[in-house]
């Protein structure tokens, strides 16, 4: 990267400080993805030729089954996933790799990742929540008629059940509006999200 400019590559702290890769490489699902989507952009476009978009997303998909199988290299001459799959790409289908960052920049695939990585986050946690709640509704069903004592600000209150108290921590972990319901032996029907 620093050959065309620079005598020299950078010194050893410099490249310390730039290579992101022991930690980005976690987006490397993401990278793929949105150089997927720019491509297919590209040459919708007419940016490049389609022949390049196909060869270029190929190339893609074959350097994801690679880090699939192998994990993402850590070259810390790359400094970052974007560089690392570019290169890589590169290797695999020649200069017509070049043309992917056509339209974009560095910041753009940062940014564009990070979205991405979030947002799977997000499902994976809402994936979590729900089979909590899945979970709790069911157990809350198996200890409908089990009495326990309640609680109010950590003194003994009226007796509940443990079904009904597990339904509270079902409530606590609701964290979007219901789109499905599932009933349980206590005649409540609670919403699973």
């Amino acid at each position: 990267m620093w050959g065309g400019r620079f005598a020299e590559g950078p010194s050893a702290i410099m490249r310390e400080i730039n290579a992101s890769i022991p930690f980005d490489k976690a987006l490397w699902r993401q990278d793929v993805a949105a150089s997927k989507a720019h491509v297919a952009m590209l040459g919708a476009q007419g940016i490049v030729s389609a022949e390049d978009a196909a060869m270029i997303a190929a190339g893609l998909d074959q350097v994801a089954a690679e880090y699939e199988t192998n994990g993402v290299p850590e070259n810390w001459d790359l400094e970052d996933i974007h560089m690392t799959t570019e290169s890589r790409l590169a290797e695999l289908i020649g200069p017509v790799a070049g043309r992917l960052h056509t339209a974009r920049s560095r910041n753009d695939q940062v940014a564009t990742d990070f979205r991405l990585w979030v947002r799977d986050a997000i499902d994976q946690a809402d994936a979590g929540l729900r089979a909590l709640q899945v979970a709790l509704v069911t157990r809350a069903g198996e200890h409908a008629a089990s009495i326990m004592p309640g609680f109010t600000h950590l003194q003994t209150a009226q007796p509940v059940t443990l079904g009904h108290h597990l339904m509270a921590y079902y409530e606590m972990a609701a964290n979007r509006p219901a789109t499905a319901s599932m009933p349980c032996r206590t005649g409540i029907s609670r919403s699973i999200t």
